[in-house]
């Protein structure tokens, strides 16, 4: 969730102590990032983000009590990312693999949910690619645009190359956490979940 991002020499780069340290002295409210040893805060989202995160969080948590499955969805926190040790990118949702352990940063992430905004730029999306293609076992990385019906989907089975949704009658497959995720659930109290003829309850 950035825009123009600044270069660095890596003698100048924070940390990431360093910028845990940084964001303790912040208010609780801020949503911060390091990218490539630059704390970038992220803008206040507009209300269909945050509906559509609420959405797919919620789908997720309960497909693992329908399914008790093994993995943990979550509110994204801060992901190491191994191209990249000075960064730490934090997705809108997560699934990890593991139980959680307290920590405020994951190197554990089945798989990776961004809900994108202006401040994603297209350089912005490429870089999280490339990054979070590198956390060891991520199996899937799903962008969602909020204001239109379009989910892209990269996975390590295809090699990253991404797959498009663009239809409420669509469903987001994510093998990896044997689901099938109806677009329509995602978009879901939203003006775009009303398109199609989609019903919400």
């Amino acid at each position: 969730m950035m825009g123009v991002r600044t270069k660095l020499a890596p003698e100048q780069e924070m940390t990431i102590e360093e910028f845990r340290a940084f964001t303790d002295t912040r208010p609780q409210e801020e949503r911060w990032e390091l990218i490539e040893g630059v704390p970038v805060l992220n803008p206040s989202p507009i209300d269909y983000h945050q509906i559509v995160v609420t959405n797919i969080s919620t789908l997720l948590a309960n497909a693992k009590v329908g399914k008790n499955a093994p993995w943990f969805p979550m509110i994204g926190t801060g992901t190491k990312v191994p191209v990249s040790a000075n960064s730490l990118p934090q997705p809108d949702v997560m699934v990890k693999e593991h139980p959680p352990t307290g920590t405020p940063a994951s190197d554990d992430a089945l798989v990776l949910f961004e809900v994108l905004s202006r401040s994603n730029t297209k350089a912005d999306q490429a870089w999280r690619r490339k990054v979070y293609a590198s956390v060891p076992n991520c199996q899937h990385y799903v962008t969602v645009y909020p204001k239109t019906v379009e989910i892209c989907a990269y996975d390590r089975a295809g090699r990253w190359k991404g797959r498009s949704l663009m239809s409420l009658a669509d469903s987001l497959a994510l093998p990896a956490l044997g689901l099938s995720i109806p677009v329509a659930d995602i978009y879901r109290w939203t003006p775009l979940g009303q398109q199609e003829g989609a019903e919400t309850p």
